[in-house]
Formats: structure tokens, sequence, C-alpha cells
């Protein structure tokens, strides 16, 4: 239980820090649009890496273009509602865009963009129902825990450990209920955590749970036994994960009067994200299976990958620090 017990303390080293955590934020862009008349938006790009490139474009009639007294501003005959907007410039930099949407009435809008996906119609203005925020919220949860390689990289590492897809579920749930604790806490602004920390102590998971797949077993194997130490340590690097899609989530926002669906919604989207990609890396190695040979190869390639590129992100997030 060593790494389960450095990885509680390297939360706790996190949350002691004064600024609200991000960790998918600093590979995001933000695209904040707000309504200033019927047919109008005051626009502004933002994240918290460089920008530079990333533009928002609209399909005639609507345009978007600076002036000298209102900035950037997207203009459109009668009506904002249905304009087609598209975010240029995405790539291995800002790998996506965060778009919000706040019209006039005080409701918002938003959305995740990509560069294979730029493109976005905004949608009418109105306060949606809760299983309507709730549904875009699946999607959202969905979206992050795809686009999160450091996330999928510790599921890997599950699989590599515990083989089977009993062991792995448990240890699944464990890892679920911990993150879903820990990024409502965060979202909600019970607790403020540095986003930089946050990065790091995922990227330290990453490497103790390499190590705990490489390990030589030592004794008879206690299949049950290690099922249960790993579910532990999946709980205790959860919470650490938690902080990761908190930092998504608090940049996308939550609609003011429907904040326990857009919650559910988003912990909805991420548990079926994960056990989609765990169903397949489940099978993959089960085919590898069949053959011995391969099947060492696949555990110890992955095992390296994970191990090296958390170590690569470790040294990399602690000299964001």
């Amino acid at each position: 239980m060593r790494a389960a017990v450095v990885a509680l303390a390297a939360a706790l080293i996190a949350a002691a820090s004064a600024r609200p955590a991000s960790a998918h934020g600093m590979r995001s862009a933000y695209v904040e649009i707000t309504q200033t008349a019927p047919d109008r938006a005051r626009v502004a790009i933002r994240g918290n890496l460089p920008v530079t490139g990333v533009a928002l474009t609209a399909e005639a009639p609507c345009a978007v273009a600076t002036t000298a007294d209102a900035g950037t501003e997207l203009a459109c005959p009668g009506a904002v509602t249905g304009a087609g907007l598209t975010v240029t410039g995405l790539g291995p930099i800002a790998s996506e865009a965060v778009i919000l949407l706040t019209f006039l009435d005080g409701t918002t809008a938003t959305a995740v963009v990509t560069a294979g996906n730029p493109a976005w119609r905004i949608p009418g203005a109105g306060d949606p129902g809760m299983l309507t925020i709730a549904g875009r919220y699946v999607r959202l949860g969905i979206e992050h825990i795809a686009t999160g390689a450091d996330h999928l990289l510790f599921l890997l590492a599950l699989v590599l450990c515990l083989r089977t897809l009993r062991a792995v579920m448990l240890a699944e749930t464990a890892f679920t209920l911990s993150h879903t604790l820990s990024f409502s806490a965060s979202a909600l602004g019970w607790i403020r955590v540095s986003s930089a920390a946050a990065e790091a102590c995922i990227a330290v998971s990453l490497v103790l749970v390499a190590l705990d797949v490489g390990r030589p077993p030592s004794g008879a194997p206690d299949r049950a036994g290690g099922a249960w130490k790993t579910a532990g340590l999946a709980f205790a690097f959860g919470l650490v994960h938690g902080l990761g899609f908190a930092g998504g989530l608090a940049e996308i926002g939550l609609p003011a009067t429907a904040v326990p669906a857009a919650l559910a919604g988003f912990a909805s989207g991420v548990e079926l994200g994960q056990v989609a990609f765990l169903a397949i890396a489940v099978a993959l190695l089960a085919l590898a299976r069949r053959a011995p040979r391969l099947s060492r190869a696949a555990v110890r390639i992955g095992t390296y990958a994970v191990g090296g590129v958390g170590a690569f992100w470790l040294v990399q997030r602690l000299v964001a620090l």
C-alpha cells in the first residue's frame, strides 16, 4: 500500500494550493460568447496555454469582425440563434475548444469542439429542461474522458495489472467513486487546488501504477487479494484524477438552475466512456492471451509506455510548478 500513501500525500499537497484546478484546461482554448443584443454577441478567446492562431468564424450571412469600440463581435441579421460557428487553428497545442455562450436572458449553452470536428451551431435561447441539460453534460463527460490521455493510460494500466473483466470493473468502480467525490467537490467550489499540482499528481499515479504492474510476483499468487489491493490503489489515485475532470468541468461551467443534473450527467458520461474503453482493452488483451508470447509482449510494452509517458509528464509538469 506504499503507492497509495504516496498518492494520498500528493493529493493533499495539491489541495493545499490556492489556485483552482484546470488539468484538462491546460490543453484547451476557451471561446466566450456573450450576447449583447438579439443580433450581436461579444467574443473573447482565452486559455491556460498559448492560443495564438485560434479564431472563431461564422457562416454567412453572419460574420465575426473586430471593431475599434466593441472588440471582437459576432453579428447576424435578425438574431444570433442558429448561427453556424467554426473554431479554426486547433491542433497539437490547443487540441480542443470549449465554447461558452451566454444569452441575453442569462441562460447558457456550452459545447466542446476539436480539430477534427470544429463546427457548432448556436441553439435557441431559453431554459432547457433537466433531461436536456443532463444529456448535454453526458456528452461532455464522454468527450472529456475520450480526450484525456492521462486518464485513459491509467485505465490501461489497470487492465494490464488485473487482466480479468471482474477484477478490472472492481477497480474501475473504486476509481469512479473517488474521482466523482473529488471532481464534484472541486466543481462546486468546496475545495480549491493548483492545476499544475493536480497535473503532476496524475503523472505520479501513472508512474506508480506502472511500477506495480511491472513488479515481479513473489510467492503464490493471491488473485482476490491482489484485485482488492489494486482497487484500493485505484480509489486513492481517483481522488487525484478527479481534480483533472474538475478542471474541464469548471471551465465549461455549471448551469445555476440545474447543478445536480449537470454533475450527474457529466459523471455518467465519464463512466460510460471509461467502461467502453475498459471493455475494448480487456477484449484485446484476452485475444492476445491466445498467444502467450504476444500476451507477455503486450503487457511489457504497455507497462513501459504508461510508465515512460507518466515519467515524461511528471518532469514536464514539475517544471510548470
